[in-house]
């Protein structure tokens, strides 16, 4: 970054965690080249860790080798976020397992939140300010 900006803060959806372990030479994966490089903060939550653990043997790597990966590239994870928070993005979202993510994107003070999934989140970014 350059001198007198702030490095922008990204809440990562899993969908762009897996594809970038998935296709090491995306846009995905250049996206946590760019959190290693300190370019960008990237931010996950628990619930982000468990579902890229969960697709841990679809995505054809060893759970081990995902969690040295997950800590390398983000270092911490913030605990899950507040139900209340997460219940308020109840009415908005198409899905409901999705409330989360948007809720931690607010509650990790993220400048942007990256996603891949077109039928429940992206379609949603004209209805949230």
């Amino acid at each position: 970054m350059r001198k007198g900006k702030k490095t922008p803060t990204v809440f990562f959806n899993a969908s762009v965690i897996i594809a970038g372990f998935i296709s090491p030479d995306g846009g995905s994966a250049k996206l946590l080249r760019y959190v290693k490089e300190n370019k960008i903060k990237g931010i996950i939550s628990e619930i982000i860790y468990d579902e890229v653990m969960k697709k841990t043997a679809k995505i054809g790597l060893f759970t081990d080798e995902v969690k040295r990966k997950l800590y390398l590239i983000f270092g911490g994870i913030i605990k899950a976020p507040d139900e209340k928070l997460v219940k308020k993005f109840n009415s908005i979202v198409i899905d409901l397992g999705d409330s989360h993510v948007l809720a931690s994107s607010i509650e990790a003070k993220a400048n942007f939140l990256v996603t891949l999934d077109k039928k429940h989140l992206l379609i949603l970014a004209g209805k949230i300010k």
